[in-house]
Parts: C-alpha cells; structure tokens; sequence
C-alpha cells in the first residue's frame, strides 16, 4: 500500500477525500489528515509518506509553501493539488514548482480515481526501477569485494552475513545479473590473478595458490586446469592454450 497525506483547512473536505473513493482498493492508505501545512510537513518527515493531496490556500503554510518545502528537504513524494477556479495564479506557480497532477474542487470521484490509477502506475514503476537499480548495486558491490579480498577466505555466506542479506537471495541475484555464480566468479578471478603470477614471477605454485586464496593445493590445481585448459605447472612453463 502506498501511504498518503491529505492537507485542507476545511474538515469536510478531509472527511470527503477519505470516503469518496475506496483508497485500499486503489492501493493506498490514508496515513493522516491535517488542517494546515505546517501539521502536513510535520507528518511527511516523520513517517514515510509516498501522496501528499494539499489545498493551495492553508493557514500557516499554504499548499505552494508546503510543496516547496518538499523540494527543498529533497522528499520523494508526488503531489495531488486541489485547487479552485479562483486559484489559477496559484496553479500557475505550482507548476513552475514540478507540479502536475491537479483536482478541481469539489473533488469528482471519477477523476480521483483515475488519478489514483495513475499515480499507483508511476508509483509501481517508480519503486520498480529503484529495485533493479539497488540489485545492480549489491552485485557490483559484490564483484567489488571479490576484487579486494579473493586472498582471503570469503565465500558467498560470509559476505551475506556482512551485508545483512539472505545467501540463497544474492546467489539467485549473483547468476541473474553475471551469468556466473558467486564462485564461479571468484574462482575464475583468482585463477586470473594466478595467472599472472605465474607469468611474471619466480614464485612456486604452492605460493601462487595461497596467494590468490587457495588452501587447497589440488583444489587450486583443478580449478585452474578447467579453466585455462593446462595445470599451473604447464602454464609457468610456457605450454599454454591459446
């Protein structure tokens, strides 16, 4: 359910708004009532409001104050304005404030409830978005801590347990977003760093493998071997696959 805020000086306005549409059955939730601006705001910062539906003309902050205060503490909230045909200056100013869905007093139930379809729609794709966006956020994160500490013994249960996150949840996550599972992942990214090692340097296999987080001499063995095609000792010698 979406939550919502409803603004009006006049009690039988707020009274009306609540009861004349079904609010649940559109997907949201009449969170509070006030009878001015400056009780609205008080309500928007201290819970989690998704609607504000604000009269332009209130004491102590008018519905154009309010919304600006909205902008300015960088609330994400969409706003239903009601106004009034003598508010048409006021409509205009609101407008150059970003806002873009009005009702026309008295409120019509129809057109309340096809704004409310409409703003659920927005709303739905709104929270959507963020989702994927905070997905693809967790997976790079991540691929960033297999970066920094395949040395050490992490594995996809460990970092969930730092993330305050469910295991079998990123690992679903994980192969949705890469292709790859988390350990297939940091097996190939560890035989990479492997690789190099045995490229440029002097160093035995057993240190290679240690090096890059593997504890497991014959562990270390096979992963490299399915995924360059040769044992680390072939490959330090120069018999490597193209």
């Amino acid at each position: 359910m979406y939550r919502v805020v409803i603004a009006d000086d006049e009690r039988a306005i707020r009274t009306g708004l609540q009861i004349i549409v079904d609010w649940n059955k559109l997907g949201f939730e009449i969170a509070g009532c006030a009878s001015d601006g400056e009780e609205a705001l008080q309500m928007l910062l201290k819970q989690n409001i998704d609607v504000l539906v604000t009269d332009i003309r209130m004491p102590r902050l008018s519905g154009l104050q309010l919304v600006k205060k909205v902008q300015e503490l960088g609330l994400s909230i969409h706003v239903i304005l009601l106004t009034s045909y003598r508010d048409f200056e006021y409509a205009r100013q609101a407008i150059s404030l970003g806002v873009r869905e009005y009702l026309l007093k008295p409120v019509d139930e129809v057109a309340l409830q096809e704004l409310l379809r409409k703003m659920y729609d927005e709303l739905s794709k709104r929270d959507e978005e963020d989702s994927t966006h905070r997905e693809q956020q967790l997976v790079t994160q991540l691929r960033r801590l297999i970066e920094e500490e395949y040395m050490q013994n992490i594995s996809l249960k460990s970092l969930a347990e730092r993330l305050h996150y469910n295991p079998a949840y990123l690992g679903r996550l994980f192969r949705a977003e890469t292709g790859n599972s988390f350990r297939d992942e940091l097996n190939l990214y560890r035989a990479r760093q492997a690789a190099q090692l045995l490229r440029n340097s002097s160093i035995s296999i057993n240190d290679v493998a240690e090096r890059v987080g593997y504890h497991d001499i014959n562990y270390f063995h096979r992963i490299f071997l399915k995924i360059y095609g040769v044992s680390p000792g072939k490959y330090k010698s120069g018999q490597r696959k193209s």
